[in-house]
């Protein structure tokens, strides 16, 4: 009962704020596993060429939509909040060793001042700024990277479609 009491005790304190933070993690992490469920869906064509000609209308729809811009843009889309959640889930994932150093350093500075250890207090105040704002350029980094990695795919989508252009156009003047 000894090693449990001292948790119960600090649940309710800086614990409790780990904890929500790790419900909050469960929730992006069960919401971007749906996210890239539906654009596997997606991705994947629906129909079978073997079970007859009403599957394979279906496949032919499938590929037809997604091979559009209608499609291609539903498709992206997606693409881009399975990402922008993933980074989110990534970064939460990373401040837990943060947040628990965090509460150690909160738990020792008031112990700092029974002892006459100035260097100690203030070793224990330079990793408690160093702490927090790791955390939070850390959470800011998450939204930062999924808009550069979803700008570098529209930019490689681009960059295909012009040279599947390109080669068209070069396509008709060699026929020409």
């Amino acid at each position: 009962m000894s090693l449990l009491q001292p948790i119960l005790d600090n649940f309710f304190k800086f614990d409790f704020l780990i904890i929500l933070i790790a419900v909050f993690a469960w929730f992006i992490y069960w919401y971007c596993m749906k996210l890239s469920n539906e654009l596997m869906t997606m991705l994947e064509p629906k129909g079978d060429l073997s079970q007859g000609k009403k599957t394979r209308e279906q496949l032919n729809q499938h590929v037809d939509f997604y091979l559009g811009v209608d499609g291609e843009r539903r498709i992206t889309e997606k693409l881009k909040q399975v990402n922008q959640y993933y980074v989110i889930f990534i970064n939460i994932c990373a401040i837990f060793p943060l947040m628990g150093l965090l509460g150690t350093v909160i738990s020792l500075i008031p112990m700092v001042g029974t002892m006459e250890t100035a260097l100690f207090f203030a070793a224990l105040t330079s990793t408690f700024w160093g702490i927090v704002f790791a955390i939070i350029f850390k959470a800011l980094n998450g939204f930062l990277q999924a808009k550069v990695e979803q700008g570098n795919q529209q930019v490689n989508t681009y960059l295909l479609r012009l040279d599947a252009r390109q080669a068209r156009e070069l396509g008709d003047i060699k026929n020409v």
